[in-house]
């Protein structure tokens, strides 16, 4: 691994600690190739790399199996997870209802001046990389965007779900024209600020349509192989509910 730590940026700022930083590194390092799908986070090497204690990288790496970026096994540790087409095309399928719903709702909600305030600034800060090389400060952006609509719908289910989703992972195999991206995110963005909660879900769905279909034309070649019914965890009996 030749990772290294992001430097501390904005002095007001909370200091990170030693786990944070490490999440997100690993998570920068995600967009910028310093990682990848399906590799192996050796703990020795991140104490080397980091300079921190083993406590500290176990507590790194959990947080980041809590977010679904990270698997961990026993006796084989801990690896940047590798998703199967199936498997992101069906992440992106949930997030395509829930980015919908979260867009309604914040649309419904921007009467108040506090949330068509914070989602305004959120996107105005997105936008203005429509112009720019992708780089994470965009992706810093694009989080808080979603963030500030997530909110702004005020449900709190959904302000738990969608973070559990691992749009890390998936983000790292798609790079989609910024024209396109960027005409989704305003369609989003007007119809949410104009109060419009039908068009807001249906631009909403629209981009995460878009998603997938820029999934299925990447090649098959850069995701892990399809897992079959039998050894993927989903039993009928499992999954079958009273």
């Amino acid at each position: 691994m030749t990772a290294q730590t992001a430097p501390a940026r904005g002095a007001d700022r909370p200091r990170l600690s030693s786990s944070d930083q490490i999440v997100r590194d690993i998570v920068r390092g995600l967009y910028d190739g310093r990682f990848a799908a399906g590799q192996r986070l050796i703990e020795p090497d991140m104490m080397r790399l980091y300079a921190v204690s083993r406590g500290t990288v176990r507590e790194a790496l959990k947080r980041l199996a809590a977010e679904g970026v990270v698997s961990i096994t026993a006796f084989r540790g801990a690896q940047i997870r590798h998703l199967s087409l199936a498997e992101a095309t069906e992440i992106l399928q949930l997030l395509e209802v829930t980015i919908g719903l979260a867009a309604r709702l914040a649309a419904q909600n921007m009467a108040g001046s506090a949330s068509r305030e914070n989602f305004g600034a959120a996107y105005a800060h997105l936008a203005s990389f429509a112009d720019k090389e992708d780089s994470f400060d965009h992706v810093q952006a694009r989080n808080r965007f979603y963030r500030a609509m997530t909110r702004a719908a005020g449900n709190r289910a959904l302000a738990r779900l969608i973070p559990s989703f691992q749009v890390h992972l998936i983000r790292t195999y798609l790079r989609r024209p910024a024209k396109e991206r960027f005409a989704d995110y305003r369609a989003m963005a007007d119809a949410i600020l104009s109060g419009d909660g039908d068009r807001a879900e249906a631009a909403g769905r629209h981009h995460l349509r878009h998603v997938i279909q820029a999934l299925d034309a990447a090649p098959e070649s850069i995701f892990a192989p399809a897992v079959s019914r039998q050894t993927d965890g989903m039993d009928d009996e499992e999954i079958d509910h009273d």
